[in-house]
């Protein structure tokens, strides 16, 4: 007669698996709510919340624009001034009365093309309390392969899938950053697959898409550095804090951060919440590059370089401060349990 094998147990009778099965469900509800409640927060019903406009023109239409309190009004001599200061990013837009008793609204689809329609909506409004005629003139229009200006954000985010699921591999196969070996290692392959996932989306939103052309090695670098800006700083976390809390990182950057990056509305459209961040994820600072030097000849591009290098620099710092902590200790407790 055969042996008898006792039955194994269902694994929905295990209770274990079962705990285990309904935390991870509800883990994955939670962050499914928190995706929704996210976006839908921040780009469902955009308003206009903090918009910089540059303005030109008889002391009634600017103190009429000062009193609203959505708008930051910045008075130029000349019309253009008021386009200088669109084009190099230092205002959202900018309304100029022209010697022809005529207003020109300057916009920049390549900001944010809802930024602009508000923009022209404002200036519009304005212009007809004043009686005047209006022309509207787009100083960095989107290209044609882009031209609702959202490539960018998508490439943005979907690079920092790739940069934070290539750093968690990197991890994995390479193991924990315990040795100065691997700690030189480490960088020198993320710089590797950042260069090859950054080469790769350029060459599809450039050459096969259309949509950011004319500035590849801008586009390039830009993605690179913001590739580097997540792996590392996943890394960083990863080293000095362990993997929960590189996974609590990437949470958050995918919740909050995506959000605030605020591709589809502009930052003038964000609400106060997500504004605050829009400047300090990489994810703002990622797209405002992108369009910086694909749209306005490289102005703005200032502040999300360093900031993007700041996220690079502490995640480096993170995991060198890890390593040399673990060798210490080691060499340390080593040399006691010798003695």
């Amino acid at each position: 007669m055969g042996r008898h094998h006792p039955a194994e147990t269902p694994a929905f009778r295990d209770r274990t698996a079962v705990c285990a099965a309904v935390l991870a469900l509800a883990g994955l509800t939670v962050f499914v709510i928190a995706m929704v409640a996210s976006y839908s927060g921040a780009f469902a019903k955009p308003a206009l919340h903090h918009m910089s406009v540059a303005v030109s023109g008889p002391p009634a239409l600017v103190e009429g624009l000062q009193d609203q309190d959505a708008l930051q009004v910045d008075e130029v001599g000349d019309p253009a001034a008021a386009r200088s200061q669109v084009y190099e990013r230092r205002a959202d837009a900018a309304f100029a009365v022209t010697p022809d008793h005529a207003m020109t609204i300057y916009v920049a689809g390549g900001g944010g093309h809802s930024v602009a329609a508000a923009a022209e909506t404002l200036g519009r409004a304005s212009a007809e309390r004043a009686g005047l005629p209006v022309v509207v003139e787009d100083v960095a229009p989107t290209s044609a392969g882009d031209p609702s200006g959202t490539v960018e954000f998508y490439a943005v985010i979907f690079v920092s899938i790739g940069a934070s699921l290539g750093a968690a591999l990197l991890g994995r196969l390479m193991g924990s950053v315990r040795s100065p070996a691997t700690l030189g290692l480490r960088p020198l392959s993320l710089a590797a697959f950042s260069a090859v996932l950054a080469g790769a989306v350029t060459v599809y939103v450039g050459p096969v898409l259309g949509a950011l052309v004319g500035h590849p090695w801008q586009v390039f670098g830009a993605l690179w550095l913001y590739a580097m800006a997540v792996g590392a700083a996943v890394t960083g976390v990863a080293a000095a804090f362990g993997v929960v809390a590189s996974v609590v990182l990437g949470l958050f950057l995918v919740v909050v951060g995506n959000a605030a990056a605020a591709g589809p509305v502009g930052r003038p459209l964000l609400s106060g919440f997500y504004s605050t961040f829009t400047t300090l994820v990489p994810q703002g600072s990622g797209v405002s590059l992108l369009r910086s030097v694909s749209y306005f000849g490289g102005h703005g591009a200032g502040v999300p370089l360093v900031t993007l290098a700041v996220w690079a620099a502490a995640g480096g710092a993170l995991a060198v401060l890890a390593t040399a902590a673990r060798v210490n200790y080691r060499a340390l407790y080593g040399r006691r349990a010798v003695i």
